[in-house]
């Protein structure tokens, strides 16, 4: 039987197996919940135990990015498990994440495959864990393990998990068999040396917890703090009242500012990481050994996240002894094993990627193993560029159309490989640089004008930013911190707009994401484009033009006047 993304299937043995089944991740959607909550009201009197499974890789691990209201609710759903009157267990393959953790807890018990992972992630979203995790997670495990999963998100591997009570076994194949075979001793009131009891733990060890979480998150933002509430509620109120305490806390957080910046750059982070379809479709070569030409900063940052990985290195360089500086190294001779250095070009000829500090020329150019990439630093003409941000965990990839799609799968891979996240952008790269000179110039023209360093040190402090080094030689200027904000983000939305208009990004969320992923703005902030589009566009077009007559980097682009013409906001052309 099938019904909305549930298969049953009833053993004769009476164990009913419900399997989530709607791939690829098994989301729990309404419709699924409303077919979990029907599998469960059609059992018959033959059934004596229910296993919940996934299909496919995972057992759930969708996290949702908009709000989800509709009945039934996750809550409604984990209730009915756990109050079934017949053991449920879960079998926990792949990744069970969010609202999957949440359905797995309400289970009498867990049966985990080895290399499964186990987490609630909701605090990235800035939102608070649904269907009673707040309550049961702690009387699992304790107040104090709980606290500290659900207010970081982190990831918890099988082995773990199963330290921790959160597993109640961990087998090696797929985990149906194993938690059938539990289902049935449970039915029988055979549970062995299974530690399915719930975490025995005093209301004052409890409270301790509490009391510590609320001093070591005092500043934190605001979904890790008030799941802290829950779990202080779930000792106090009753599962009910607890449970609405829970959905209360979360229908306030889905309507701050916080989570809806976080969302925003959560779906931006998904969006750069949407490839061309002849470039997902390519299979990229394998970075065996990372070839460098050069002496550049960038070549140095590679270098040393090849090395950090345990990637072979092939650099051509002109001089040791400034190779070995540029590594932190006392001396030629402490050159590491990875690192070898080359006389010429043709050493690098096999390898899967390429980077050059500047384009060879045409004569030096060697020929490279097909679907191989080469990459110039800050880019030239009918290259692929590479433009590395400070951080040196984020770079921009800047392509032509022509470019092979396997050279550029390659070479996105290979950067992940080196654990620098790499956005594609068009033309050249330097996008963050632009954002960067823009945001400056309004600093700038601000302390020009008499806004005193400070000010703008404290303007800009809650995106995560410092501004640059300014001397206020005007007379002191009447203007609050929130408008000189408003001038800097302005400033990086004109910027932001004249590079989609450009082409030089794909989305205006790919703006947002080169800020927040490569240059430090605060990720909870959604980033400037986002911001821009909370204010709406006719109200961001009123302010430049007013901020225009001071300084023309506040003109407003052709683009703008488009989209409010066209009544469309930034996020519908993300998504066009």
């Amino acid at each position: 039987m099938a019904t909305a993304g549930v298969t049953a299937q009833l053993h004769d043995d009476g164990v009913l197996v419900l399997t989530l089944a709607e791939g690829p991740s098994n989301a729990l959607g309404p419709a699924v919940r409303a077919g979990l909550l029907a599998a469960f009201g059609a059992r018959t009197a033959a059934c004596r135990a229910v296993v919940l499974a996934g299909a496919g890789a995972s057992f759930s691990s969708q996290i949702p990015t908009d709000t989800d209201s509709a009945t039934p609710t996750l809550a409604e759903v984990c209730q009915q498990i756990e109050a079934a009157g017949l053991p449920v267990v879960a079998a926990v393959q792949g990744l069970a994440f969010g609202s999957g953790a949440a359905l797995a807890l309400a289970a009498t018990a867990r049966v985990g495959q080895r290399g499964c992972r186990i987490a609630f992630p909701e605090v990235a979203l800035g939102l608070c864990c649904t269907g009673g995790s707040t309550r049961r997670l702690p009387r699992r495990i304790g107040a104090g393990p709980a606290i500290q999963l659900l207010t970081t998100g982190r990831v918890v591997a099988a082995e773990e998990a199963r330290t921790l009570g959160l597993l109640d076994a961990v087998v090696e194949d797929g985990p149906v068999p194993a938690a059938c075979a539990l289902a049935l001793r449970l039915a029988d009131g055979r549970a062995g040396d299974l530690a399915l009891d719930q975490q025995q733990e005093s209301a004052a060890d409890w409270q301790a917890a509490v009391a510590a979480a609320r001093q070591a998150n005092a500043r934190a933002l605001p979904a890790a703090r008030r799941m802290i509430d829950c779990v202080e509620a779930a000792l106090l109120l009753s599962p009910e009242a607890a449970d609405r305490f829970e959905a209360v806390t979360r229908a306030d957080l889905d309507a701050s500012a916080e989570a809806a910046g976080l969302r925003a750059a959560a779906l931006a982070d998904r969006r750069a990481a949407d490839l061309p379809a002849a470039v997902a479709r390519a299979r990229p070569l394998a970075l065996g050994s990372l070839g460098l030409v050069g002496e550049g900063a960038g070549c140095v940052t590679l270098a040393k996240a090849a090395l950090r990985q345990g990637i072979a290195l092939r650099w051509l360089h002109p001089s040791v002894g400034t190779l070995a500086a540029s590594l932190g190294l006392a001396g030629p001779g402490d050159l590491p094993a990875g690192l070898h250095l080359v006389s010429d070009l043709a050493d690098l000829a096999e390898g899967a990627l390429q980077v050059h500090d500047r384009a060879p020329l045409s004569r030096d150019r060697h020929a490279l193993a097909a679907g191989a990439a080469l990459l110039v630093l800050d880019g030239a003409e009918g290259e692929i560029g590479l433009g590395l941000a400070p951080s040196g965990r984020f770079a921009e990839v800047a392509v032509v159309p022509e470019e092979a799609s396997q050279a550029i799968a390659t070479a996105l891979a290979g950067l992940r490989r080196l654990q620098i996240a790499p956005l594609l952008v068009g033309r050249k790269p330097g996008v963050g640089r632009a954002l960067l000179r823009a945001g400056t110039a309004a600093v700038s023209h601000l302390a020009a004008t008499g806004v005193a360093p400070g000010d703008l040190a404290a303007a800009l402090a809650p995106f995560g930013q410092r501004p640059p080094e300014t001397a206020t030689t005007a007379a002191p200027r009447p203007i609050d911190r929130a408008g000189v904000a408003a001038r800097w983000l302005g400033a990086l939305a004109v910027a932001g707009l004249r590079l989609v208009e450009e082409g030089r990004v794909r989305r205006p969320s790919d703006i947002d994401h080169v800020l927040v992923a490569g240059y430090g703005f605060a990720r909870w902030q959604g980033g400037p484009m986002h911001l821009a589009d909370r204010r709406g566009l006719m109200a961001l077009r009123r302010d430049l033009r007013l901020w225009a007559e001071e300084n023309a980097l506040w003109t407003p682009p052709p683009i703008l006047d488009r989209l409010i013409r066209d009544g469309m906001t930034l996020a519908a052309l993300d998504a066009a």
